[in-house]
């Protein structure tokens, strides 16, 4: 009777030490599913095109009209996973192809597109300025292929601009000394690794991009109203149901892997969702890691809101950065 007592008090005592972890558990894997969820498709921007394009979701009287390109091609090519193909837009520097300019591949932020206004007043800007331009839908997301409905916080998708790089040397003929790339908010991170790993890229733009994936987790849930110490929780808890190692790569590698590459970082001091301590810490890593890094911080902008505040100085900031990494001649 005193054994069989012992053992249910072992029970019992086993059950509440492990109730309380299966709890955080638990709660950090339903935030972690809550913050990456993605859903497919390009919701109010589907009527976007390089030709047309406006801002869905919130009221402004922002010229999208002075950006617009009347000549583009869909493209479809394989991603950077088995089973992974990729939607994009080809948009050549004329309708009779790239010449001899420069392309800039453009990535968009979490459950965004290539639809997206930000990617297309972008691309209107540098297709101006004389650059061929690739936008494309990075995995889960537009009309790319669907694998999980999860946005990985770049740790897959930049696998996917890798393989846009590839395609464009493989189809388009491009040598990789005139390949750049320009990512916001999501897509800097992951711009930011695919440009640590992959040296064909010869020069990216950082528009408020993040730099310690954890902290950026933290500083998201304290943002969507949860406690900031359920960071590990959701961190492990990915790793443990989902197989998803947040910390497998991180926007980090671009400063340690740069091979004397030019980084060109931008960041509202006004930027709520990912805050302008980032591109400092960047700032501050470039130069311990001897990184040919530059940086712009434009007073009083929000997230992504630079390109819109300062649209000339953007545009030709912007231009002259991959002007001079790249090679080309900036059209004013």
């Amino acid at each position: 009777m005193k054994l069989f007592s012992r053992k249910v008090g072992w029970s019992l005592f086993a059950l509440l030490l492990l109730l309380p972890i299966a709890g955080y558990l638990g709660a950090g894997f339903y935030i972690y599913s809550t913050l990456v969820e993605s859903t497919s498709g390009c919701g109010r921007d589907c009527d976007n095109t390089p030709a047309q394009f406006e801002e869905h979701w919130s009221e402004t009287d922002f010229p999208f009209d002075q950006y617009t390109v009347n000549y583009w091609e869909s493209v479809r090519y394989a991603g950077g996973d088995e089973g992974i193909e990729i939607d994009g837009w080809w948009v050549p520097i004329s309708e009779t192809g790239p010449g001899d300019a420069p392309v800039v591949m453009l990535v968009h932020g979490i459950r965004g597109s290539k639809n997206d206004p930000d990617m297309l007043t972008v691309s209107g800007m540098l297709h101006q300025a004389g650059f061929n331009v690739l936008m494309f839908d990075l995995r889960d997301n537009g009309a790319s292929s669907v694998e999980d409905g999860k946005a990985s916080i770049g740790i897959k998708e930049y696998r996917d601009v890798m393989a846009s790089v590839d395609w464009l040397m493989q189809e388009k003929g491009f040598n990789e000394h005139r390949i750049g790339l320009y990512g916001d908010s999501m897509g800097a991170g992951t711009a930011a690794m695919a440009f640590g790993m992959d040296p064909r890229i010869q020069s990216v733009v950082l528009e408020n991009g993040y730099l310690h994936l954890p902290v950026l987790v933290r500083e998201e849930l304290e943002r969507s109203g949860y406690p900031g110490w359920l960071a590990p929780a959701a961190t492990w808890s990915a790793r443990l149901f989902d197989g998803m190692d947040l910390n497998e790569i991180s926007p980090t590698i671009a400063f340690t892997n740069h091979r004397d590459r030019p980084i060109f970082a931008i960041h509202g001091t006004a930027d709520t969702r990912v805050l302008t301590h980032h591109t400092r810490d960047m700032v501050t890593l470039g130069a311990e890691q001897g990184a040919n890094v530059t940086a712009w911080f434009t007073e009083g902008a929000v997230h992504s809101g630079s390109k819109y505040m300062y649209p000339e100085e953007f545009k030709q900031r912007v231009a002259t950065f991959f002007s001079n990494s790249l090679g080309g001649t900036v059209t004013p």
